[in-house]
């Protein structure tokens, strides 16, 4: 029965009519995807299709009762990354698009890792051979997705970039013709990149921008998204939903602001892609999005303001909290970080990460007031201690040996650490989180980078065998 014929036989009694309003806008309010599972587990009583567990469980899994939603594309499932024109994610692309205001917003369920392929294949088929200008703050992800599609890298601090030197580097640069510029912000620790200038640098280079916004995809839906690099200047974006925004694991959009059609970037992301996405993940997904366009600017003001006390408290409580562009994120500094992180775990209260001198934590709007206060009696009964001073950022970079495709494909050996002096890289070595890589393939394993990496507990490395030893 469509919504106009529930109108019709609406009994015209005030408490009736505000109950049967009420039950169809919530209908009209439910995304298509979780929807369009919803009557097909009620509807398949018998399967003859994938998955083999036929929606049916033993009792041996937690979450068995999700299994009658977990199917695979069928006529009546549709296809996340073939949409059919009247399939049920045909509705959810245009909401996304409507939502974002962006020339095509794509919904993944293989995580970011497939998005920003995604984007940089779509540059790439643009630009055949043509390098990137890449912040040298990139995910593991990018360093793979560069190797397997040939794109060299030239490496950039993106964080030295600004309104005012966006002319000095652009002459750097006006020899070289680029593919994409491409940056990270924020990061791991809620510290951004000022996407405007890069904008700008980018335009005057002649290059898209992709800008990795995996975690800072929850800042769209807080102070009309102007934290967001979608309202920024940015060409592409990458959300990785998941890390901040109540979706599972694996959930991910890839929106183009402008200049790329939805079919580019659609056949661009079935490069990286499974041929059989998870409709679990996408169904949270669209949940998900539904639920911050309804209510996400209120839900993260809330938020904002849990997190501001929390800030307040733990300053009065003689903590160091590093400032961070992102406002939901909390990065605690302490000389003993591994015993903070370890003294929360033990007391049920588990962390995003640590490293030598700070504890993250990653809020988002289904922490409850009560998950606050319940950190909050913690912190009181642990004696902070200041961190050491922060030692200066120095961009320097491993010499460069092979290009990072090369090394990718030859053939490899793990050695110890001590013994990697002189040899070339043939993976990403990176501490994880945040996976930020200290040196990729192709590059030569040095003092100060063996240093870093045994400082993050790193013992074992990948080098070339195929490479001469090389100091």
């Amino acid at each position: 029965m469509n919504q106009c014929k529930l109108f019709d036989n609406i009994i015209i009694h005030k408490a009736c009519f505000t109950r049967r309003l009420f039950a169809v806008i919530m209908i009209s309010m439910k995304d298509s995807v979780t929807r369009a599972l919803s009557q097909y587990a009620a509807h398949a009583a018998v399967r003859f299709h994938m998955p083999g567990h036929k929606g049916r469980g033993v009792g041996r899994l937690p979450f068995d009762s999700a299994l009658p939603y977990d199917v695979t594309e069928l006529e009546y499932t549709d296809n996340l990354y073939t949409p059919s024109p009247n399939g049920i994610f045909r509705d959810e692309i245009n909401f996304l698009k409507s939502l974002y205001g962006t020339a095509a917003t794509l919904l993944t369920a293989g995580g970011a890792t497939s998005a920003v392929f995604a984007a940089l294949a779509a540059c790439a088929r643009r630009a055949p051979g043509l390098p990137v200008l890449c912040d040298r703050k990139a995910h593991l992800s990018v360093i793979h997705a560069l190797a397997l599609l040939g794109l060299e890298p030239i490496w950039l601090d993106a964080g030295t970039v600004s309104r005012e030197n966006v002319g000095a580097l652009s002459k750097k640069f006006e020899n070289i013709k680029f593919s994409a510029v491409f940056a990270t912000s924020p990061d791991y620790y809620g510290q951004a990149r000022d996407i405007p200038a890069l904008a700008e640098l980018a335009k005057t280079l002649g290059a898209p921008l992709i800008v990795d916004n995996s975690h800072g995809s929850h800042l769209f839906f807080y102070d009309g998204g102007r934290l967001h690099p979608l309202r920024q200047g940015a060409n592409l974006v990458i959300d990785s939903i998941h890390k901040t925004l109540p979706a599972l694991t694996g959930a991910a959009l890839l929106h183009a602001a402008n200049g790329f059609s939805e079919d580019e970037l659609r056949s661009a992301l079935r490069l990286a892609v499974s041929t059989s996405p998870s409709y679990l993940i996408s169904s949270s997904a669209c949940a998900c999005l539904h639920e911050m366009a309804e209510r996400g600017e209120e839900a993260h003001a809330k938020l904002f303001e849990r997190v501001a006390r929390i800030r307040d408290e733990l300053s009065a409580l003689g903590y160091t909290l590093e400032p961070a562009y992102d406002p939901f994120r909390l990065c605690i500094s302490d000389k003993n970080a591994k015993n903070l992180y370890e003294f929360f775990a033990d007391r049920g209260i588990v962390c995003e990460f640590y490293d030598g001198r700070t504890v993250v934590l990653l809020t988002s709007v289904r922490n409850t007031k009560e998950d606050f206060e319940c950190f909050l009696s913690a912190a009181r009964q642990f004696v902070p201690t200041p961190p050491p001073p922060k030692k200066p950022f120095i961009f320097c970079l491993p010499k460069h040996a092979i290009p990072l495709r090369d090394a990718v494909m030859r053939r490899s050996e793990i050695v110890p650490i001590s013994c990697a002096l002189g040899r070339v890289a043939a993976e990403p070595a990176a501490p994880y989180p945040p996976g930020i890589p200290l040196i990729v393939p192709g590059e030569i394993f040095d003092d100060s980078t063996i240093g870093a990496l045994s400082g993050y507990g790193i013992d074992f490395v990948a080098v070339t065998a195929e490479a001469p030893r090389l100091t």
